[in-house]
């Protein structure tokens, strides 16, 4: 966990200055993590937890915090971390993923097969879109 923080904190703090306080939200201790070391991570969030976000549908596990160093964009390693982590939904018997991008990396996640749906909302000062993809 030492290594994801490190990542999370380059990218989202220091890179992005989201306040750390909104980036540590007590989730991680619950969630599924990835990591391709050092280089990039990413969490699940799973019942409860995905719930506030998925709009209470339980079949829908919650991808966030997904975060690939600078050095290692445009590597694959950030659709790796993406197919890693909805494995381990599809794995749960789960029937998609929900996720909240940042606006300028939509695009990534229609490549993936991701569909963004309802409008754009900031979040932590930056445009983000709702997205899903079904399994």
């Amino acid at each position: 966990m030492a290594a994801v923080h490190a990542i999370r904190h380059a990218v989202f703090v220091v890179e992005q200055g989201v306040p750390a306080e909104l980036e540590w939200d007590g989730k991680d201790a619950r969630a599924v993590h990835v990591l391709a070391e050092g280089a990039g991570t990413g969490r699940l969030l799973l019942g409860d937890d995905a719930a506030g976000k998925n709009g209470g549908d339980p079949g829908l596990a919650v991808l966030g915090r997904l975060a690939v160093l600078a050095s290692a964009r445009g590597s694959g390693t950030g659709g790796r971390l993406v197919r890693a982590l909805e494995g381990e939904a599809e794995r749960l018997g789960l029937r998609g993923v929900y996720l909240e991008s940042q606006a300028h990396a939509v695009g990534f996640y229609e490549r993936l097969g991701y569909t963004a749906h309802g409008p754009q909302f900031m979040d932590a000062g930056i445009p983000h879109r709702a997205m899903t993809r079904l399994l």
